[in-house]
């Protein structure tokens, strides 16, 4: 049952991965990634796989990951800019999802208390 999950959760991110390809030749967007989408996307896929007791805990990082970005923007340029903020806050977010996933494949079977 593991592997037919592992296999699907695969095929579910090579179709969008195709799909952006896709998007970025017809619109000629070179080098361009949707870090958003993908974000959600692998957030999505190790939900699944952790279920809403375990998924609380990734959620919590990513809040403080965003807590924390504000703090350093407004420590460093004494200001808060969205423009600067969200490429950052989806650049380290993307890091955690992929992560966050790929942690969640080894631990689908967790115990909730």
């Amino acid at each position: 049952m593991e592997i037919k999950k592992i296999l699907i959760e695969i095929l579910i991110v090579a179709v969008y991965w195709g799909i952006e390809w896709l998007i970025g030749h017809l619109f000629h967007l070179k080098n361009y990634h949707f870090k958003w989408v993908w974000t959600l996307l692998l957030m999505a896929i190790a939900e699944t796989n952790l279920g809403f007791y375990w998924f609380a805990y990734p959620v919590i990082v990513w809040m403080i990951i965003g807590i924390g970005l504000v703090f350093i923007q407004l420590g460093a340029r004494k200001e808060f800019i969205y423009q600067r903020y969200w490429p950052a806050f989806w650049r380290i977010s993307f890091l955690l999802a992929l992560l966050v996933s790929v942690c969640s494949v080894f631990a689908m079977n967790l115990a909730i208390p």
